[in-house]
């Protein structure tokens, strides 16, 4: 029985519960974080995602941005205890949409039907 749920839970489609990244190209330069820059706020440094032995990419969750119009720009950036931090130039600006959630017309066409 306990296989039986175990298995049933591995089926379920990981997709579904899948939320929007800004996903960047792979790189084999040696990059420990990614500069992230919303809009016109602050910068901040979010890990690298390793693909294999020998590359990294940038990954960065959207699904919390607010409904509208958005640009995003990233850099590739080093931060070496010995060294210090080097930074890359920022990419190309990525523009996308968050769709809003609101849904304006309702249901019509209601009645009791035998």
């Amino acid at each position: 029985m306990k296989n039986f749920i175990l298995a049933s839970i591995l089926i379920i489609p990981t997709s579904v519960l899948a939320t929007p990244y800004v996903q960047s190209d792979p790189t084999t330069q040696i990059v420990t974080h990614c500069g992230i820059l919303l809009d016109n706020g602050t910068k901040v440094d979010v890990p690298v995602v390793t693909v294999n032995a020998t590359s990294a990419i940038c990954k960065y969750d959207i699904g919390g941005v607010a409904v509208g119009p958005h640009t995003i720009k990233a850099t590739f950036v080093n931060i070496d205890p010995v060294w210090g931090r080097s930074e890359s130039v920022y990419s190309v600006p990525l523009d996308f949409v968050r769709p809003g959630n609101a849904i304006t017309n309702p249901p019509a066409g209601l009645g009791i039907i035998k």
